[in-house]
């Protein structure tokens, strides 16, 4: 089972982080995602520039694997509808 813990910390001298929580038991593993603040507004949006320039367009081009890019696309979407609709 895996539980979410939420703390906003400030990040230290040498980028040390302190975590503290009477929910967390000593010998427990946990893996730790930090989402930084950076302070400036993100940008919400790509224009069709930013997208082409992004290396995302084009990416599965070389993909001998899937044959027909499209048709790999409606089949993906079929099964997992179908997963959906098993529930």
């Amino acid at each position: 089972m895996i539980t979410a813990l939420r703390q906003k910390v400030k990040v230290e001298r040498g980028g040390v982080i302190n975590l503290r929580s009477r929910k967390l038991k000593a010998g427990t593993t946990a893996e730790v995602i930090v989402l930084v603040e950076t302070g400036k507004a993100s940008k919400e949006s790509m224009t069709a520039g930013d997208l082409l320039a992004s290396g995302l367009v084009g990416m599965w081009a070389d993909r001998e694997d899937m044959g027909d890019s499209l048709e790999f696309a409606r089949a993906l979407r079929s099964r997992a509808s179908q997963r959906d609709s098993q529930k």
